[in-house]
């Protein structure tokens, strides 16, 4: 016999070999269940059971709306723990409030338990809860930060105290629960433009505070449902044990048919959560992952961001046949995704987030079904860490400038996260056995989980998806009707956003966008706009801002590049576009992108970068050669607005300028942003206050598109708007009039000796 077939029939019999002891398994199960009143038949009080199966459609609402409030705090603290350091560059000392994640190390307390666990216990932690969301209407950032963080950690509470509730049943409606809230939340998002509903307004706030005192009222008010179904409180210092007459505090049995093993699944149950996070809390964020320079850019979330739900949705589908997610197999489609996603672009980075999805799918219900199943809080406290671990390596990844150690160990390394993520999940799912979808597969009396009113909702969610997807398609720009248009003058913005965010932590796009909009500039470069990220939200700036403005939109580089990311608006269509990683060996990625837009006659060339920090000297040193190349190589009209954390006439300056013009080489007071220009014709200049909304002034030029080769350039600068002949080339009037020094305003306003206007010094001048 030869060592191949030897192999194969060694490799035939531990199949057939695990085969039987999965299905020795599921004999034990059942056999214990029976004996130990556990699972799906436990046997439960005759009036409980009635109980449950009356109000079912009532109990499930309540859980559903607290699931998606789940998601709200869950995926919201982190942005608002990030503000600090993002704001001041540097390790703060509120990133400790992060650790409310795992609150739930206090049920080890038997007492504290009894009380979290009795209808005392759950009254008050909703409560708590739901007042935490009225900390976005708070002013001070910091109070905000710590009411959402006593929200957050009451909401963990809630979360494990629900998992492990004493009816096997309800266990079974908080595993639906929390896998349906959760495309509810993703598909609410859509119609939010990416913003996550809750905070995207102090009206959608009190929406939410409102119905969630509703819900309150409802649940534990109106009869006694929920006082019958949870335990009195008791201040009793008992030993906690479960129905099978072990400890859950203690260390798992492995004589247990039923429990997996607790560490295992506590490593994949965080890691779940933050894949959840990093690559899933929005639908758009695959699309940023997947970005790519055009014309071979990736799909848009709008429409496409449908084809992540689906996927989802198709791996939830599998709960009816576990044998298939159980299977080991089925592991290499969420691994090969995920590799496609993180080193391919383009089409082939968005097949394998979709492949990715259709595997992340199918376990969500399964591993909350293992953590229900675990009657362990510890599970969720040590998943909590591992989440948090998780966050911090991204943070460490991207901000490794400017925290210890991120530039010598952590640097651009997340695909050491992608893999030891991946193997997380892999953890809890196939070597935490068993697999048995206790929770998943469950009954209340004569209704059978899933069902068709689980099915129902899940559609509810779709159809909303599909809905605000349609709206916002309609928003997208026609790129028939502006290729006919053939200006004469293009106006052109740049700004740093901040990552959507204002001085006081609050959403600001709104702001941004009606700003942007008074400015009536054609292309706009926006720079830190990579908000793709879990500790920023993973809000889609670049599809929002697109939208609200009706122009076309560039995003890069890829959010997995590790840098701050940059967006180009354009009302012309864009044609071609590279992303570029500047060289930086020193200090942190400077990002840029050099996109062609085109009207009808014309093509130009806008190049928006954000250079390193001024401490990395050689890091400013490369790039700035290579802009200089980048443009020396642009045959067509170029506008580069940059971001270049250099004063005029530098060494970087120097280099930049002896490829393209400043706009006002006279403006001596200037540090980060600046506008250069090649083969065209200078006519406005202006610098804009940032009224709070983030801590840069916008600036902007207007240019004038030259008839003919042989043009000279408009040397006569002018401030006086009475000198224009052209009156289309003044700025908007809204912006007030021409400001000496530093305007401090609490609006938009011109400032720093401008506006700017220029003039051609004779007639020979096109």
């Amino acid at each position: 016999m030869d060592e191949s077939t030897l192999r194969s029939r060694q490799k035939k019999s531990s199949e057939t070999s695990d085969q039987d002891k999965e299905a020795m398994l599921i004999k034990k199960r059942k056999q214990t269940s029976e004996n130990y009143e556990f699972g799906d038949v436990q046997k439960i009080p005759p009036n409980i059971r009635d109980i449950m199966e009356t109000n079912f459609s009532r109990i499930f609402a309540w859980e559903l709306y607290f699931g998606y409030i789940f998601w709200t705090i869950f995926f919201g603290i982190g942005p608002m723990v990030m503000f600090f350091p993002m704001v001041k560059l540097a390790i703060d000392g509120y990133e400790i409030l992060i650790l409310c994640l795992a609150s739930p190390i206090i049920l080890s307390s038997s007492i504290v338990r009894n009380i979290a666990e009795s209808t005392v216990g759950k009254l008050i932690t909703r409560i708590i809860i739901i007042i935490s969301l009225l900390s976005f209407q708070f002013e001070n950032p910091v109070l905000r930060l710590f009411i959402l963080s006593i929200g957050a950690g009451a909401a963990m509470i809630d979360l494990c105290t629900s998992l492990s509730a004493r009816y096997h049943s309800y266990r079974s409606i908080i595993v639906w629960t929390l896998t349906i809230s959760l495309f509810f939340f993703l598909s609410l998002r859509v119609c939010f433009k990416s913003i996550m509903p809750a905070w995207s307004g102090v009206l959608a706030n009190v929406v939410h505070v409102i119905i969630g005192f509703l819900v309150i009222v409802d649940q534990f008010m109106r009869d006694n449902t929920m006082w019958q179904l949870l335990p009195s409180i008791s201040l009793t210092a008992t030993q906690h044990t479960s129905s099978l007459g072990f400890n859950p505090l203690r260390s798992a049995s492995h004589e247990s048919v039923l429990q997996p093993h607790w560490l295992l699944l506590s490593i994949g149950f965080g890691s779940l959560l933050f894949n959840l996070h990093w690559v899933f809390g929005d639908l758009s964020v695959v699309s940023r992952w997947a970005s790519n320079g055009f014309p071979d850019q990736a799909p848009e979330p709008i429409p496409y961001g449908l084809l992540v739900w689906i996927g989802l949705f198709g791996g939830v589908l599998t709960v009816n046949r576990l044998s298939i997610v159980t299977n080991r197999w089925w592991a290499s489609i969420g691994f090969i995704g995920y590799g496609l996603l993180y080193f391919n672009r383009g089409n082939v980075a968005f097949a394998g987030g979709v492949a990715l999805s259709l595997f992340i799918g199918s376990v969500i219900p399964l591993i909350f079904d293992k953590v229900a199943r675990g009657l362990s809080s510890r599970i969720v406290v040590i998943g909590a860490f591992v989440y948090i671990l998780h966050v911090l390596y991204a943070v460490w990844t991207s901000a490794y400038n400017f925290v210890p150690f991120g530039g010598t160990l952590l640097r651009e390394t997340s695909h050491v996260l992608v893999f030891f993520n991946f193997l997380g999940i892999y953890f809890g799912v196939y070597t935490a056995k068993p697999n048995l979808g206790t929770y998943i597969r469950g009954y209340i009396s004569s209704i059978s989980l899933p069902n068709r009113r689980i099915w129902s909702l899940f559609g509810i969610a779709f159809i909303i998806a599909c809905a605000g997807t349609f709206s916002r398609f309609l928003n997208l720009p026609s790129k028939s009707l502006r290729l006919s248009e053939d200006p004469t003058h293009i106006t052109a913005a740049i700004w740093t956003v901040h990552f959507g965010y204002d001085n006081d932590a609050r959403p600001s796009l709104d702001r941004a966008a009606a700003v942007l909009a008074d400015t009536n500039a054609d292309v706009i470069g926006l720079l830190e706009t990579d908000s793709a990220k879990p500790f920023f939200g993973n809000n889609d700036l670049t599809s929002y801002l697109g939208e609200k403005l009706h122009m076309f939109t560039d995003f890069g580089p890829s959010t997995k590049d590790h840098t701050w990311g940059c967006i180009i608006l354009s009302k012309y269509p864009i044609v071609r576009s590279v992303h570029y990683l500047l060289p930086s060996p020193e200090g942190e990625l400077a990002p840029a992108i050099l996109a062609t837009v085109q009207t009808a006659s014309k093509l130009v060339d806008v190049l928006i970068v954000h250079m390193g920090n001024d401490r990395d000297d050689l890091d400013r040193k490369l790039q700035a050669e290579k802009l200089r190349e980048i443009m020396a190589n642009s045959t067509n009209p170029l506008i580069f607005l940059g971001y270049v954390t250099s004063q005029p006439f530098s060494r970087d300056y120097r280099v930049l300028t002896s490829a393209a013009k400043d706009i006002d080489a006279t403006d001596h007071d200037r540090w980060c942003e600046y506008i250069l220009y090649k083969n065209l014709i200078r006519a406005g200049y202006a610098r804009i206050t940032h009224a709070g909304l983030t801590d840069t002034e916008i600036q902007m030029a207007k240019f004038k598109f030259p008839t003919n080769a042989d043009f000279d350039d408009h040397p006569v600068l002018v401030t006086d708007p009475s000198a224009v002949t052209d009156q289309s080339v003044l700025f908007n009037s809204k912006f007030g009039s021409f400001y000496r020094g530093h305007g401090r305003f609490n609006t938009h306003r011109f400032h720093m000796d401008t506006p700017k206007y220029f003039l051609p010094n004779g007639p020979k001048t096109k």
